[in-house]
C-alpha cells in the first residue's frame, strides 16, 4: 500500500489543472492513501486499477504537469522537421525595415548581420524584428550569434545553467554591434526558445521595446534520450538566465505593449507572406473604389458593379476582409508616430501656461 502511494500523489497532482487546483495541491499524505484505499476496493471497476495502469497514469500526469519541461514522443516524432530557412525581409516604408527570421537556424545569424549591414549603410532609422515565427526548440548559440548585432562586444549576453553542475555556461558577445537604432521587436505565444532569449536580453539592456501576445516561457534547452526502443523521453536540461539569473522558464515575457493575435489568423498571414513576398501588402488598407468625380467623368460606377458581381455569387475584392496584421499594424504606427513627433520638436516641459500671451492691463483714460 504505501509503495504505491507516490503514484497516486502524481495521479492527484495531474487532476490539478482540471478540478480543484488548491484543494488537490495542498493535500496530505494520510488523504492521498485514504482516496487510494476507496478507490482500490469501492471504485466501480477497481479490478482495472492495476499497478501498470497507476504507472501509466502517474506518468502521464507527471508530464502534464509539467507542461513544456517534458514530453514524451516516439523516435519518428523526435525527428526536426524540415522547415523553410531564411530571413524575410521588407522596406514597409522608406524609414522602417522588416526581418523576420523563419526557422532561427544557424545560417540565418549571418543573414541577419548582413541584412542589417545593409540597412545601416542605407541609413535606415528603423527596424522590426519579427520573432514570432512557430519554429521548434533550437540551439542557443544561434540566439548569441543573433545578439551580437545589438549588444556591445565584451558583454555578457546570457547564461544556460545545466542541471547538477554548479558552474553555468557563459555567452558573451565578441565583436562590436551591428545595429544601434530604435528597435521594434515583435513576440507572442509561438516564439521559440532562442526568440524568447533574444526578446529578453534586448529589452534587459533596453536596447528594444517588446510588442504583441505573452510567450511561453520556454527558455530552455533540451535533451533527448531513450526509454526503450521505440520511445524517447525529451526533457529540459538546461535553464537560460539572464546577466542578472532571472529566469523566465514558465513564466514567459509579457510584450510592454499587448496585442493578441489568434495563431491561426497570424499562421494565414504568415503563408500569404511567402506566396507575396511583400509584407507590406498585409499592412496598409486599400481603399475601395467609390463613385466619385474620376468614376463619373469614365462613365462607370464601381460600387455598382460591385454590387452586380456579389449578387452574381462572384466573390470580389470588397466582399471579403482582408488579411491584416495587427501587431505588425500598430508597431508601425508607433514608430511613425515617434519620427513625427520628434520632427516636431515640442518641448513639453514649457507647458501651456508658458504658451500664454501676456496680456496688458487698460491704462486709465487721463
Amino acid at each position: 500500500m504505501k509503495c504505491l502511494a507516490p503514484i497516486l500523489c502524481l495521479i492527484a497532482a495531474n487532476a490539478q489543472s482540471q478540478t480543484a487546483p488548491k484543494k488537490i495541491e495542498n493535500i496530505s499524505q494520510a488523504a492521498v492513501q485514504s482516496a487510494f484505499q476507496i478507490l482500490r476496493g469501492e471504485y466501480i471497476r477497481s479490478g482495472e486499477l492495476t499497478v501498470d495502469e497507476l504507472n501509466r497514469s502517474a506518468l502521464q500526469g507527471l508530464l502534464q504537469r509539467l507542461d513544456m519541461g517534458a514530453e514524451l514522443l516516439t523516435k519518428l516524432d523526435a525527428v526536426r522537421p524540415i522547415m523553410e530557412s531564411g530571413v524575410l525581409s521588407d522596406m514597409l516604408t522608406p524609414e522602417i525595415a522588416f526581418l523576420r527570421p523563419l526557422a532561427l537556424v544557424e545560417k540565418e545569424a549571418a543573414l541577419l548581420e548582413a541584412k542589417l549591414r545593409e540597412y545601416r549603410d542605407a541609413k535606415v532609422p528603423q527596424v522590426i524584428l519579427d520573432l514570432r515565427s512557430p519554429a521548434p526548440a533550437g540551439d542557443f548559440a544561434v540566439a548569441a550569434a543573433m545578439l551580437e548585432c545589438f549588444v556591445p562586444e565584451g558583454e555578457l549576453l546570457f547564461k544556460l545553467k545545466q542541471v547538477g553542475r554548479d558552474d553555468a555556461q557563459l555567452f558573451i558577445s565578441h565583436r562590436a554591434p551591428v545595429w544601434t537604432a530604435p528597435l521594434l521587436v515583435l513576440v507572442d505565444q509561438e516564439t521559440n526558445n532562442l526568440g524568447e532569449t533574444i526578446a529578453a536580453v534586448l529589452r534587459q539592456r533596453k536596447l528594444a521595446v517588446l510588442i504583441g501576445g505573452n510567450t511561453r516561457g520556454a527558455t530552455v534547452g533540451y535533451e533527448t534520450l531513450p526509454v526503450d526502443d521505440q520511445w524517447l523521453m525529451r526533457f529540459a536540461r538546461a535553464e537560460m538566465l539572464l546577466s542578472n539569473d532571472t529566469s523566465f522558464f514558465k513564466q514567459g515575457l509579457k510584450p510592454d505593449f499587448v496585442i493578441n493575435l489568434s495563431s491561426v489568423k497570424k499562421r494565414a498571414l504568415f503563408d500569404n507572406n511567402r506566396k507575396r513576398p511583400a509584407i507590406k501588402d498585409t499592412l496598409f488598407d486599400i481603399a475601395r473604389p467609390r463613385y466619385n468625380e474620376a468614376a463619373l467623368v469614365a462613365r462607370k460606377n464601381p460600387e455598382l458593379e460591385d454590387y452586380i458581381r456579389r449578387s452574381a455569387g462572384e466573390v470580389t475584392e470588397g466582399s471579403k476582409a482582408p488579411l491584416r496584421d495587427i501587431v505588425l499594424q500598430r508597431a508601425v504606427d508607433m514608430l511613425m508616430t515617434r519620427r513625427h513627433l520628434d520632427a516636431m520638436k515640442l518641448d513639453w516641459k514649457a507647458g501651456p501656461r508658458d504658451a500664454r500671451p501676456t496680456i496688458k492691463k487698460a491704462q486709465p483714460v487721463p
